[in-house]
């Protein structure tokens, strides 16, 4: 069956190094597969994971090429957002993004979050940045993001919207060692 490993590229290239060596789950509510296309078609409540990575759509359509690389595109129902979820490897911080719309690259390592667009970086669960724009691709060669504003930008003014906490405060809360533990919740 063609390798599901499509957008669970998504994400820091570390975190998509750790996550590339684990299995790949896709639930849905139905799947159409062909083989001669190499394509996969998931809808209905799709929820793929691998390693760290979460990514929640209503339609999640994967295809490989001839040569191996892979490529998706996942969308969402009338009214809602795609959303992608991956820990940064080695660090207490996780990449979360949404849009209307994301497409993989995996040739060229780009993600696109498209329509509505905001990727987030957080740090203990704190938001240490953020961007909002109509069109936000993330290249996981670089490490760097491009972002354009547009009428499908989640700003009133359909620019480019950037986010940045001063170093000290989004760190403040947490310890040198990582996030404070969750207190565990008593079994009843």
């Amino acid at each position: 069956m063609l390798a599901l490993a499509a957008l669970a590229c998504a994400g820091p290239a570390a975190a998509a190094r750790a996550d590339s060596a684990q299995p790949t789950t896709v639930d849905a509510d139905a799947l159409r597969y062909d083989d001669l296309k190499q394509t996969s078609i998931f809808t209905g409540n799709v929820v793929l994971t691998k390693g760290s990575l979460i990514l929640r759509a209503d339609r999640l359509e994967l295809r490989e090429d001839a040569e191996g690389y892979q490529f998706g595109v996942a969308t969402a129902n009338s009214g809602k957002l795609v959303h992608v979820r991956q820990r940064r490897e080695g660090t207490d911080e996780y990449i979360e993004g949404e849009g209307e719309r994301v497409e993989y690259d995996g040739r060229n390592e780009l993600i696109h979050f498209i329509s509505k667009a905001v990727v987030k970086r957080l740090a203990c669960e704190q938001m240490v940045d953020e961007v909002r724009g109509q069109r936000i691709t993330y290249n996981q060669r670089t490490e760097t993001y491009t972002a354009t504003g547009g009428p499908k930008a989640p700003t009133p003014n359909q620019r480019v919207r950037t986010i940045i906490q001063p170093r000290g405060q989004a760190a403040e809360g947490a310890p040198a060692s990582g996030c404070p533990a969750t207190p565990a919740k008593a079994s009843q």
